[in-house]
């Protein structure tokens, strides 16, 4: 990486944005980097295909290149980002109920290291089985609840967003956030309920 690369790594999203907005493709790809990984995250969470998610990527970030000059708030990018991303994602979801064409089973979500008191690849092969069995049932859950509560989830559960940002990033009021949160948080209590 170059040392330019670098110096850009450390700006501020706002900053960034500034630059990008100057015509500096790389503080853009300096973005695409930072934010690229969340943007999938959402995506496959919400249309439970990979080709899909990957696809709503790439249309969310070229529509961010060439709308980039519409957004009056750089320091809202990460938001604005979302917004976009979730729109797609949640078209694509609506496009497909309509046709009830999609044939594609859910797939599990991305595993990351265990935190806390998760078994690590040292446990017992039991435990490393009944974690694995959890977290399938847990995606299973999350394929079941409606687009818009998913989302809301994966969200604040998964990438840390605080209620005025996914508000933002949906394009809701932070009520509505928390009414949709509080639902599916029901819906997965119950369902696991079987694991506690």
């Amino acid at each position: 990486m170059s040392h330019d690369r670098l110096s850009l790594d450390a700006l501020a999203d706002r900053d960034l944005v500034l630059r990008a907005q100057d015509g500096e493709v790389a503080a853009f790809e300096a973005l695409i980097d930072r934010h690229q990984g969340i943007l999938f995250r959402v995506a496959m969470a919400t249309v439970r295909h990979r080709a899909d998610a990957e696809d709503l990527v790439q249309e969310t970030l070229l529509t961010a290149w060439r709308r980039q000059g519409l957004l009056e708030d750089p320091s809202a990018f990460r938001a604005w980002l979302l917004q976009i991303c979730s729109r797609r994602a949640t078209d694509l979801v609506r496009t497909r109920a309509r046709r009830r064409t999609d044939a594609t089973a859910p797939v599990d979500l991305p595993e990351e290291r265990p935190r806390g008191d998760a078994p690590t690849d040292e446990a017992d092969p039991f435990s490393r089985v009944v974690v694995g069995e959890q977290l399938r049932t847990l995606a299973d859950v999350l394929a079941g609840l409606e687009a818009s509560l998913r989302s809301v989830w994966v969200l604040r559960e998964i990438e840390g967003l605080g209620y005025a940002e996914i508000a933002s990033a949906l394009g809701t009021t932070t009520a509505t956030v928390r009414g949709r949160l509080a639902r599916a948080r029901q819906q997965i209590i119950t369902t696991m309920e079987e694991w506690r």
